[in-house]
């Protein structure tokens, strides 16, 4: 009977003693997760959880630490889309980010977070620290929305991260690639949903059949800079001296225009065929190359770091890009310099920088996978967007 009672008392203590071990709260893991990062994390980049965690919130917990809250969003905001809707953030992100999480989590993701798994934890974020990155690809209807981000976030740290080390990390870019062939990309103001500037999102939506959009070329008050043809006809007839231009049509017929061998197009008839047309710069990459002409803009455009807004092309496909920036946990933005890196990385021969900082935004299927660099984190409302239509569909006129 004693030796009954013993061994019932001997399995008791084992199971409270398992499950004490298991009873691991975010207050209990985030300063170990802080130590390992090195810096604290304030409050508002972290989600709410209360009780104890499972392996699933705990990565959570360490991902919104690194400053890839915005990581997890876009996996939100792609499983409002029916073809993806019983896809997981948590898991999605583990089978893509590099290095790759431990397996004794990931294999079970809703198990109770245990104790002797914070080391494990730890360790991963040790490795994060020298190189972590992450990408993954959505296609839809002739188009293919691509999502990166390289590094680690610091709170403390510069917006525009450490120019002196020349490290523009934490870095975030999203991409919609077209086959102009198959897919009408037409150029839409904001006078069509009844103001002289409007975002985005709101352009994109009030127009029919729209996949996807992103921002345009410069522009002062609502007035466009340089050269912008849509439909066939001119919104804005000068072309800005020295400033590249990209034009295409209907046809899928493209062209990059370089600002340092064309001073005009007005007279030209070469360029009559391409009945959209937006003026920025500088040219970037041009036939694999770096471009260096500065285009004679400003200084603080080419040298600090700010959001950027791309169109590119691989010589067959148009790519319309955005690099997130001024926000020291999420994304610090490029140069000029950077920039070209980042479009050759992306896989561009040829790309033209296009209006960024506070405008650059990119639409997708009904959200925007980019972060508003603006101070109130709302998107700068735009003169003109370039929209991306569903075959059949284009600019309502």
């Amino acid at each position: 009977m004693n030796a009954c009672i013993f061994a019932f008392l001997i399995l008791a203590a084992t199971l409270m003693s398992s499950e004490a071990s298991f009873a691991i709260t975010k207050d209990e893991v985030l300063p170990h997760i802080c130590k390992s990062l090195g810096h604290s994390v304030p409050k508002k980049y972290l989600t709410d959880h209360e009780g104890n965690l499972t392996n699933s919130s705990a990565i959570r917990l360490a991902l919104e630490s690194m400053g890839w809250g915005f990581v997890i969003t876009v996996y939100d905001q792609i499983t409002i889309l029916p073809e993806w809707s019983d896809m997981d953030s948590i898991t999605e992100i583990s089978k893509k980010i590099s290095p790759p999480l431990p397996s004794a989590m990931t294999d079970h993701l809703e198990s109770p977070f245990a104790e002797e798994n914070i080391k494990t934890l730890t360790d991963w974020l040790d490795l994060c620290k020298k190189k972590v990155s992450w990408k993954d690809s959505f296609s839809s209807e002739g188009t293919t929305l691509t999502v990166f981000k390289h590094g680690i976030g610091n709170p403390a740290g510069p917006a525009n991260g450490d120019l002196k080390k020349g490290m523009n990390e934490p870095l975030f870019a999203a991409m919609v690639t077209v086959d102009m062939d198959a897919v009408n990309c037409q150029i839409a103001t904001a006078v069509m949903v009844g103001a002289n500037k409007a975002p985005l999102a709101t352009i994109a939506v009030e127009n029919y059949g729209v996949i996807g959009g992103i921002n345009g070329g410069y522009f002062a008050g609502a007035k466009p800079i340089g050269v912008l043809r849509r439909q066939g006809h001119t919104d804005n007839a000068k072309f800005w001296p020295q400033r590249s231009a990209f034009g295409w049509n209907e046809n899928g017929e493209t062209i990059f225009i370089d600002g340092k061998e064309v001073a005009s197009i007005s007279s030209d008839r070469r360029f009559d065929k391409y009945t959209e047309m937006l003026q920025a710069g500088p040219l970037l990459l041009k036939n694999g190359e770096y471009s260096e002409n500065t285009e004679n803009i400003r200084e603080n455009v080419l040298n600090m770091r700010h959001p950027r807004t791309i169109v590119g092309t691989d010589g067959k496909r148009v790519m319309w890009a955005v690099v997130d920036g001024r926000d020291n946990m999420h994304s610090v933005g490029a140069t000029i310099e950077e920039t070209r890196k980042v479009c050759k990385w992306l896989g561009m021969t040829t790309a033209l920088n296009l209006d960024g900082g506070g405008s650059s935004s990119l639409w997708w299927r009904g959200n925007t996978f980019s972060l508003p660099s603006n101070s109130n984190d709302t998107e700068r409302p735009i003169p003109y967007g370039v929209l991306i239509f569903r075959e059949g569909s284009g600019v309502r006129q």
